[in-house]
């Protein structure tokens, strides 16, 4: 008599996440914390700075803030964070993946196209500033950027922590209404600062936010769904 025997297999591992994310979230954590221990002062000013007017003009005096190693350490966290919970939204609320590219080589990507848009964009600023003279206007309007997507960056990071390990779409939801209000905030105090520094009428303002601000985010969004 025959006794069938079950042949089991080892299955391969597969990892709640991948090990990549862990190690972006590590360099995102030793960035903050290279900027609280050397910079820990000049970052609680830049936290303030968009909120009151007092913190803003004394972060003005201290010293040119866009030349900063503290700036480019946050606008390098904001990068990462920003471009990982676009991942995050592609692959847990649209379950979008592509066959093609690896996640890995999919996040690089995105991060790259988060920083040449924002490269893009400073383009496009500074010669809009070059021809029309609107150079006050303009430097007053990009650190209003630059203010704004360094609180959101670190204000991301537990936000995209728990989203990702807990694969949580509710939590990623609120991340994303974080990107979406900060976006608001940053366009109604640009408006602010355009219509206190700016000789041009109110369409002209109004024209050049959308155009920096709405269409190259509705083209961008277009370019990511049409490639995936």
């Amino acid at each position: 008599m025959k006794t069938n025997i079950l042949e089991i297999q080892p299955a391969p591992l597969v990892p709640f996440q991948p090990d990549w994310i862990f190690w972006i979230f590590l360099g995102i954590f030793l960035l903050a914390s290279w900027i609280q221990l050397f910079y820990g002062q000049r970052m609680r000013m830049i936290f303030r700075a968009p909120f009151t007017k007092r913190h803003l003009h004394q972060l003005q005096r201290d010293g040119d803030l866009f030349n900063e190693r503290v700036s480019i350490a946050l606008s390098l966290i904001y990068v990462l964070s920003l471009a990982m919970i676009i991942y995050q939204t592609l692959q847990l609320v649209f379950h979008l993946s592509s066959s093609t590219i690896p996640a890995f080589q999919l996040y690089i990507l995105l991060a790259l196209a988060v920083a040449g848009f924002w490269a893009f964009k400073i383009f496009i600023m500074n010669l809009i500033a070059h021809i029309f003279r609107t150079d006050q206007t303009n430097n007053a309007y990009k650190l209003n950027i630059l203010l704004t997507i360094s609180f959101l960056g670190l204000l991301l990071i537990p936000v995209l922590v728990f989203a990702v390990y807990l694969k949580s779409v509710w939590v990623l939801y609120f991340g994303l209404s974080l990107v979406g209000g900060f976006s608001i905030f940053r366009v109604i105090k640009g408006f602010l600062i355009g219509i206190s520094l700016t000789r041009f009428s109110y369409f002209f303002l109004f024209v050049y936010l959308c155009t920096l601000e709405i269409l190259p985010l509705l083209v961008a969004a277009k370019l990511i769904v049409d490639y995936l």
